[in-house]
C-alpha cells in the first residue's frame, strides 16, 4: 500500500470490484443473447449446419436419418420436429427381403424446414440410437438413389404386415384360409403378395393388405411370435410378423 501511495493514477485505474457489479447485476437482467446456453446454443447449430450441409446443400429437402432403431415408427420421427406440418413424407429403406436398413429419407415442405430440422436435432437419441443426419443433394446422381420417385413411400404404409418363417410350399390360397378372421385390404390375390427369401431358406414369407392399421397390430398380436402349422404339413413353424411402414 505504501508503494500505490506514490502512484495515485494506478488506484484511479484500477478495475472495479466484484461488489461494484452487485448491485448491476441484481437490478439488471441478462439478456437472452448474451446469455451462456443461447451461446452454447448458437455454436451446436454452427457445427451442426457445417457437419450436414456439406458442399452447400442447404437448399435441399431432403434429409437421411440413419443409425435408427429397428422398432422406430414413422410418428417417433414427426414427434422430433416442432411442426408436424413441416414434413411431407418419410421413406423406410428396405432391401429386396423387405428387411429395414435402420434409414429413412424424410421428405420436408421446404429446405429451411430441413435446416431448422438439423439445427434442433443433430445429435438426438431415438431408443438409445444417436441419430446421423446427411443432407441430400438432388442433382447428385449417388444421392438421388435415397430420393423419391426412385424411393417412393407405399401408399398403404402402416397397413402391411410382413409375414416370414412360414413352410417353403405356402400358397396364398392356404394364407387367405388361415386369415379368413381379418379384413384384408380386398378380395383378390392382390391382398397377399409373395415376397423374395434369401438363398437356401426352407421358409417363405409373405406381405399382407390389411383393411386398417388398426387391423395391422391386431394381425401382429396374433401371430409374432407362435407357431404357424397347415394341416398338410406336419412341421410346427416358429414365425414373426412385422408392421411395415
Amino acid at each position: 500500500m505504501n508503494r500505490l501511495r506514490h502512484y495515485p493514477s494506478l488506484i484511479e485505474n484500477l478495475p472495479p470490484t466484484w461488489d461494484s457489479f452487485k448491485g448491476h447485476l441484481a437490478t439488471d437482467p441478462v439478456s437472452v443473447e448474451d446469455s451462456q446456453a443461447n451461446i452454447a446454443l448458437n455454436l451446436k447449430k454452427l457445427n451442426a449446419i457445417s457437419n450436414v450441409t456439406k458442399k452447400k446443400q442447404a437448399y435441399s429437402p431432403y434429409l437421411l436419418i440413419s443409425q435408427l432403431p429397428s422398432t422406430v415408427m414413422p410418428d417417433d420421427i414427426r414427434r422430433l420436429a416442432d411442426s408436424k406440418d413441416s414434413i411431407k413424407d418419410i421413406i423406410f429403406h428396405r432391401n429386396q427381403f423387405m428387411e429395414f436398413q435402420n434409414k429413412v429419407t424424410v421428405v420436408f415442405r421446404s429446405a429451411t424446414d430441413a435446416v431448422d430440422f438439423i439445427t434442433q436435432k443433430y445429435g438426438k437419441f431415438v431408443g438409445g440410437h444417436k441419430l446421423n443426419m446427411t443432407m441430400l443433394d438432388p442433382y447428385n446422381p449417388r444421392d438421388k438413389r435415397s430420393i423419391p420417385p426412385n424411393l417412393r413411400s407405399e401408399p398403404f404404409s402402416g397397413h402391411l404386415v410382413l409375414i416370414s418363417g412360414l413352410p417353403a410350399a405356402s400358397r396364398p390360397d392356404h394364407l387367405r384360409t388361415e386369415f379368413r378372421r381379418f379384413q384384408l385390404m380386398d378380395t383378390t390375390e392382390a391382398a397377399i403378395i409373395p415376397v423374395p427369401s434369401k438363398r437356401m431358406s426352407s421358409s417363405c414369407q409373405y406381405l399382407i393388405r390389411l383393411s386398417s392399421r388398426s387391423e395391422a397390430f391386431r394381425f401382429v398380436r396374433t401371430y409374432h411370435n407362435t407357431f404357424f402349422q397347415f394341416k398338410e404339413f406336419r412341421k410346427r413353424c416358429p414365425i414373426r410378423t412385422t408392421i411395415i411402414y
